[in-house]
């Protein structure tokens, strides 16, 4: 076995969204009756059902409309530059960049994806990308990562997924790639999932200096 290409989320990984999706998401529910909690953020982090979530918290919007709002409220966000890239994702990106093809796998809309992704640069890297709407089945089942290795054209054994949230990794893991973890706060502290992980950096500027170091390590590992 060997690696041929590298498969990163988005959210959390590559760019620095989360304190903006809570706030959007926050200001979405507020406007629709519902106080949303740092406990309705952990629930539904790296998951492809938090819209079907935040609508039934709210009770009068439907999964479309809960959305369709919350992407509205990203894009402006991107637009305003209220959000770019984590420090060392420019340079993750362009490492892995040099060594195979680049997808990018994230359960957030197309519409989202499409927006961080060319505002921030990293369109340019990136040969497929997969996005909520893509799959029926979304993170943590292993959809999205499949058909992300379909788009590239090779079997999802000879991907690198890049993850930070439980869900993600659990998804990539299932799919039959190897995951290198670059933990968010919560998926820090869950060590069953950790393991799924074959590794494992604090930083996406971290995994950037190591990148290659990490293909070679994959490597030695399947043997």
């Amino acid at each position: 076995m060997t690696l041929l290409a590298t498969v990163f989320d988005l959210d959390d990984t590559l760019v620095d969204s989360a304190a903006t999706w809570q706030r959007v998401i926050g200001a979405v529910a507020a406007r629709h009756g519902y106080r949303w909690t740092a406990a309705d953020w952990a629930a539904v982090q790296g998951t492809s059902t938090w819209a079907a979530y935040l609508a039934q918290r709210c009770g009068d919007l439907t999964p479309e409309r809960a959305g369709s709002e919350c992407v509205d409220g990203m894009v402006d966000a991107i637009a305003r530059g209220e959000f770019g890239l984590l420090p060392g994702a420019a340079e993750l990106i362009a490492q892995a960049a040099e060594l195979g093809p680049v997808g990018l796998v994230s359960a957030s809309p197309r519409r989202y994806v499409r927006a961080a992704a060319s505002a921030s640069g990293l369109r340019r890297h990136v040969e497929a990308i997969v996005t909520g709407d893509d799959v029926t089945r979304g993170k943590p089942a292993p959809d999205p990562y499949l058909l992300a290795a379909r788009k590239l054209g090779l079997d999802p054994v000879h991907c690198l997924a890049v993850e930070d949230s439980a869900s993600g990794i659990r998804s990539a893991h299932a799919a039959g790639m190897t995951v290198l973890a670059i933990p968010n706060a919560v998926t820090a502290r869950d060590a069953e999932v950790l393991r799924l992980a074959a590794l494992q950096a604090a930083d996406a500027r971290i995994a950037a200096r190591e990148i290659c170091r990490l293909w070679v390590d994959v490597y030695a590992l399947s043997r």
